[in-house]
């Protein structure tokens, strides 16, 4: 009995690892953009791009690695993900075009949509019980670690070395994901067959789409994805342009101070967020997702603030609480749809919420404030992943009327598991 909580601590460090590898690659850009801007020609818009071609393998992705997490042996899918991800990502230094750039990262975004789903359905099993928001977080840690360390080694090494250096340590998690024991490997349903893919596939979709609780959540995280990817993909930029410019005019290093400043907010965020939505959960059955309505309301303000005010001390305490509340939401929302998941739907669930988000949110988020910014100025274009706060507070609260009634229905089904 003394070796349970020893094996769920250990997969939940490798998994969380990986969650920081993938996230550092998704972020391995973003610091290097005057570099990109010289090297390939591109523009605010092009840049805006590079994202959106990260993202739209990666979404398509995650629906692919939902349908093989329920049906083969996890540990294999992560790990033949992260392969890929990293062998795009070290490729991408040889990247002679911006077109050629792109393509490598598509396989980059491919790769490293292997993670999340299967690992939040896989860690949702080992730690089911009240407490699992709490052991969520630690794995979405990797989320916020993740981001900063793409930025720091882009700020440290520059591009090309960035990508090489954020590749390589992949392959070495893949090792690692392969070792792990038993309670990772299969997912719970019969062994699929890929030319079945299709049509299984579609009809996961039909059986999750029915659930009325998990339609709003989808709702609501494609709302959050977009504005957190777009403030990802231009707050840097935002902080550096100058005021002329409706910028903040900051030096990239007071820019990098702030940055890291305010991540501690995030970090902050997840954790809390977790902790008050175990806590609310053992209350009331939607305290997970009123957790999630509490911290997107609470963003608007802080992040219209951080929008507005002028480079002082004021700005580091917008900018610590936008991303301390825009965070609330990771952990709860992996739970709430682990909650909703039918039996041996559990990765299909959490593919399909990702998917939506990544293709729909996330995926476009760069590529409009991008193209809003070229139209009008970046501050401006700020003020649309705003407002997609707001329409993700309110359809999660809309979310609250069905859940306790779809919980109930899925819970009977569920498998006992032992943490």
């Amino acid at each position: 009995m003394s070796t349970v909580p020893y094996r769920g601590t250990r997969i939940l460090a490798i998994l969380a690892l990986t969650n920081l590898a993938s996230y550092a690659s998704r972020n391995a850009l973003f610091a290097v953009y005057p570099t990109l801007r010289v090297k390939y020609g591109m523009d605010n818009a092009d840049l805006g791009l590079m994202t959106t071609m990260f993202m739209l393998p990666h979404a398509a992705a995650t629906t692919v690695f939902g349908w093989a997490g329920d049906r083969f042996d996890r540990r294999r899918v992560i790990a033949a993900g992260m392969v890929v991800a990293s062998l795009a990502g070290v490729l991408g230094a040889l990247a002679p075009t911006m077109e050629t750039l792109a393509v490598t990262r598509g396989l980059v975004g491919l790769g490293t949509a292997a993670v999340v789903p299967v690992a939040n359905s896989i860690l949702g099993q080992v730690f089911d019980g009240p407490r699992k928001a709490s052991r969520l977080s630690i794995f979405n840690l990797g989320l916020f670690l993740g981001g900063v360390a793409g930025f720091a080694f882009g700020t440290l090494l520059g591009f090309p070395l960035v990508v090489i250096a954020i590749g390589i340590p992949g392959l070495a998690l893949a090792v690692a994901i392969l070792g792990l024991d038993d309670v990772v490997r299969v997912g719970g349903r019969r062994e699929g067959r890929f030319r079945a893919f299709a049509s299984e596939l579609f009809a996961d979709w039909r059986i999750l789409l029915r659930i009325t609780t998990l339609r709003w959540i989808i709702v609501s995280t494609i709302s959050m994805a977009f504005a957190a990817g777009a403030y990802n993909a231009w707050l840097k930029d935002f902080l550096t342009l100058p005021i002329a410019k409706h910028g903040k005019g900051m030096t990239e290093g007071h820019a990098n101070m702030l940055l890291m400043t305010a991540l501690v907010g995030g970090l902050s965020g997840i954790l809390l967020g977790a902790r008050i939505s175990d806590r609310l959960s053992r209350t009331r059955a939607t305290g997970r997702l009123w957790t999630i309505v509490i911290g997107m309301s609470c963003t608007v303000p802080a992040a219209t603030a951080a929008i507005l005010l002028p480079d002082s001390p004021w700005l580091y305490v917008a900018g610590i609480l936008t991303l301390f509340f825009i965070s609330w939401y990771h952990a709860p929302m992996a739970a709430a749809v682990d909650d909703l998941a039918p039996v041996g739907m559990a990765v299909a669930a959490q593919g399909l919420v990702i998917s939506a988000m990544h293709i729909l949110g996330t995926a476009p988020s760069s590529w409009v404030v991008g193209r809003v910014s070229v139209a009008t100025n970046l501050q401006t274009a700020l003020w649309v992943p705003t407002v997609a706060l707001a329409v993700a507070a309110l359809a999660m609260a809309l979310a609250t009327r069905t859940f306790a009634a779809d919980r109930d229905r899925a819970k009977p089904n569920r498998a006992n598991q032992v943490l």
